[in-house]
């Protein structure tokens, strides 16, 4: 009878400890998909968060862009606006004729100022695909500035339409390059002594071709190892070549062929002086309108920056 009665209570241990580790495993399972679960949630939120952050920055930087072209608007406005004011009409104006090569202003419906001028002379120069037209522009413009003693920084154009006149050629010289000053072909830089050229032997000077090239901002002729800076406004040679020199050398810039006074009207058109006196009254000019000294000096006095400008 004890027997069976401690078989049966072993059984119950047994089927009792089963039970409670089912109950554990069940609890854990549980616990686990809590955790999966909480770990979804947490994953969702994260994913939640960084989409916000996303579209927070995508906001802000459509609001500064759009602010930006506020800003832009604003300026632009200004800037109008400023404009607007510089170009308010003046009591006189100025009237330009290509038919004639007269210059008048005419102030309260009278004509305070008669002078000759040359204008335009309406031929073309074609240069690489490109065709350049010399006339006078007809219509109406303001003077946008005035300058006294202008300095004339001839386009390329010029040097062609010269290279042409005396059947030459053109070469340009760029900063860096180096050109045969006797044959206008190009050449290899001079270059400043080094260790490697010491251990060379050196050429004699007789054998070294003069050259031509830019030092800072002018051209220099070196001959014989002396270097000799060309003069400023004037045109480069090279045998039957034309050198077109860089924008910035003092070879570009040319004083005194625009005569004392300039009265610009933008887009490189302006009033001015001339050496060329002789061709006053003449379509002979690249577009400008030429006057002698004594008159563009007096329309000068009198011009204001703003003064409308008839050309007919």
């Amino acid at each position: 009878m004890r027997r069976s009665l401690g078989f049966l209570a072993s059984w119950a241990l047994l089927i009792v400890a089963f039970a409670v580790c089912a109950i554990a495993v069940v609890a854990e399972a549980m616990n686990l998909r809590e955790s999966r679960r909480f770990r979804r949630f947490e994953s969702v939120d994260e994913s939640i968060e960084k989409n916000r952050r996303a579209t927070l920055d995508l906001l802000r930087a459509e609001e500064t862009e759009r602010q930006a072209g506020i800003d832009s608007v604003i300026s632009s406005l200004s800037d109008v606006q400023t404009t607007l004011r510089d170009f308010e009409d003046t009591d006189q104006t100025i009237l330009v004729s290509t038919a004639e090569n007269k210059v008048y202003v005419r102030k309260n419906r009278e004509i305070v100022f008669e002078a000759v001028c040359s204008t335009g002379k309406g031929t073309t120069l074609i240069d690489k695909g490109r065709t350049m037209v010399f006339s006078t522009p007809i219509g109406k413009f303001r003077i946008v500035s005035k300058e006294e003693n202008p300095v004339w920084v001839p386009p390329d154009w010029h040097y062609v339409e010269e290279a042409r006149k005396h059947g030459l050629r053109i070469v340009r010289l760029d900063r860096g390059d180096s050109i045969d000053a006797d044959t206008g072909a190009a050449t290899a830089p001079v270059r400043e002594a080094s260790i490697l050229s010491w251990l060379a032997p050196e050429k004699p000077a007789s054998t070294v071709a003069p050259v031509l090239e830019v030092r800072g901002d002018t051209v220099v002729e070196i001959r014989n190892g002396i270097e000799r800076e060309l003069p400023a406004g004037k045109m480069i040679v090279a045998g039957n070549s034309v050198v077109i020199p860089p924008l910035g050398v003092k070879q570009r810039r040319f004083d005194k062929i625009l005569g004392a006074y300039r009265l610009n009207l933008g887009d490189g058109y302006a009033l001015h002086g001339t050496q060329q006196t002789a061709q006053l009254g003449r379509s002979v000019s690249h577009g400008c309108i030429r006057l002698g000294d004594d008159d563009i000096a007096a329309l000068y006095a009198i011009a204001n920056v703003g003064d409308e400008v008839l050309i007919y």
